[in-house]
């Protein structure tokens, strides 16, 4: 079973508020100026989200409905708003996939800890691992 790693995560976090600072920033124009065509460097800005969040997401089911930007389309901006709607459910999706209270990590109240689950750190390491090392 494929699972990211924490370089991925680490991606993932700079990459979801980047999405949702651009999400912030298309809603309004998708208002206001909905069938406004983008212009190139603004498709390019977009896809350096996009592209990177594409490959993160490239063995999630998600994977096939999510789509970069294409120039030669000539995108507007409600197209923006719905291609990052997407990218933000499949990212609510990956993190609910490998997210996860771990009952073997508990905090210093003795309640599990939530984490993510990593190729470092699957979901069972703290079963039989010690978690002084890790600490």
């Amino acid at each position: 079973m494929w699972l990211p790693t924490e370089k991925d995560i680490e991606n993932y976090f700079l990459l979801s508020d980047m999405l949702e600072a651009q999400r912030k920033e298309f809603n309004p124009l998708s208002r206001k100026k909905s069938n406004e065509q983008l212009n190139p460097i603004k498709i390019k800005m977009v896809n350096r989200i996009l592209e990177p969040l594409n490959k993160l997401f490239k063995n999630e089911a998600s994977h096939k409905f999510l789509d970069i930007l294409n120039e030669d389309d000539m995108p507007t901006n409600s197209d923006v708003v719905l291609v990052i709607s997407q990218y933000e459910t499949a990212i609510n999706e990956f993190r609910k996939k490998y997210y996860f209270k771990d009952e073997y990590l508990l905090n210093e109240d003795a309640y599990p800890t939530w984490r993510w689950i990593t190729k470092e750190k699957p979901s069972d390491y703290y079963k039989d691992n010690d978690i002084e090392d890790d600490l």
